[in-house]
C-alpha cells in the first residue's frame, strides 16, 4: 500500500494521469454536442509536461491546468502555484496569474506555457 501511494505521489505519475485524462477529454469533446470545452487540453498538457512546469504536480480545476509543489496541496502537502492556464469555448488558452487576472490569451499551447513559465520564474511584471 505504501509503495502504491509513493508511486501515485510522483510528479511523473501525475503527468501520466493528466495526459490520459486530457486525451479522453479531447476525444469526448470531439464527439459530444453537450461539452463546451474544445479538444485542446491534450496539446496543453503535452507542452506543459515537456517544459519547466513539468517539475510541478499538475491538476485540473474547471477546465484549467494548475500546478502545485506537492501531490496533495489540499492536505497541506505542497502549495498551489499562482499561475494557471484555462481553456475557453472559443478554443484559446488563457493564462491567469493570482492577483493579476488574465495575463495572456492565445490560440497556441506553446505561447501559453511559455508565458506561464515566465510567470513562475519572474512574476507577472515581465509578461504584462
Amino acid at each position: 500500500m505504501e509503495q502504491e501511494r509513493k508511486a501515485c505521489d510522483s510528479v511523473e505519475a501525475g503527468w501520466d494521469f493528466q495526459a490520459r485524462a486530457a486525451a479522453s477529454w479531447d476525444d469526448r469533446s470531439r464527439t459530444s454536442t453537450t461539452i463546451w470545452v474544445p479538444p485542446i487540453m491534450e496539446a496543453l498538457v503535452d507542452r506543459a509536461r515537456n517544459s519547466t512546469l513539468g517539475r510541478f504536480h499538475p491538476f485540473t480545476s474547471h477546465a484549467a491546468l494548475c500546478f502545485s509543489t506537492g501531490p496533495r496541496f489540499w492536505a497541506g502537502e505542497g502549495d498551489v502555484l499562482p499561475v494557471s492556464i484555462a481553456l475557453t469555448p472559443e478554443g484559446t488558452y488563457v493564462v491567469h496569474a493570482e492577483g493579476w487576472g488574465t495575463v495572456l490569451e492565445t490560440a497556441s499551447a506553446d505561447e501559453a506555457v511559455t508565458a506561464a513559465e515566465r510567470l513562475v520564474e519572474e512574476g507577472p511584471g515581465e509578461i504584462v
